[in-house]
């Protein structure tokens, strides 16, 4: 139920950002010393979720500039809606905020291997 919940504030967020984006006065700052970061790439949910009676995916696509988007996605399909986030390193934990909503950020984790991203809520996510 949590997910549901969690999933659902997703896909609200995501029909406000198509309305219009608001870019925050200072995006989150990478702390890592390398110019290409593990994470960066994109990213898509280990386990689908059922909106409207259609079966989807989460994805994120992390760039090497502290910006990105993610996105709810139908398996196989070209069309999906994105809405902006930023990210950052916070000792050890990247941490993501979304253009909307840049007081709030959602913590993530890296497995040690780089092949697994794991959000606060136990879900996971591999790179494609």
């Amino acid at each position: 139920m949590k997910k549901l919940i969690v999933l659902l504030g997703l896909l609200a967020v995501l029909f406000v950002a198509c309305a219009g984006c608001v870019s925050p006065d200072v995006p989150a700052v990478n702390n890592t010393t390398t110019t290409t970061d593990p994470i960066v790439g994109t990213w898509q949910s280990t386990q689908s979720y059922t909106v409207d009676g259609k079966e989807v995916y989460i994805i994120y696509e992390i760039k090497d500039d502290n910006t990105g988007y993610a996105m709810v996605a139908e398996p196989g399909s070209t069309e999906a809606k994105k809405l902006d986030i930023f990210w950052g390193n916070s000792d050890g934990t990247y941490v993501f905020a979304y253009t909307t909503d840049t007081s709030t950020v959602y913590p993530h984790t890296l497995s040690a291997d780089g092949k697994t991203l794991t959000d606060a809520y136990g879900d996971t996510y591999t790179k494609i």
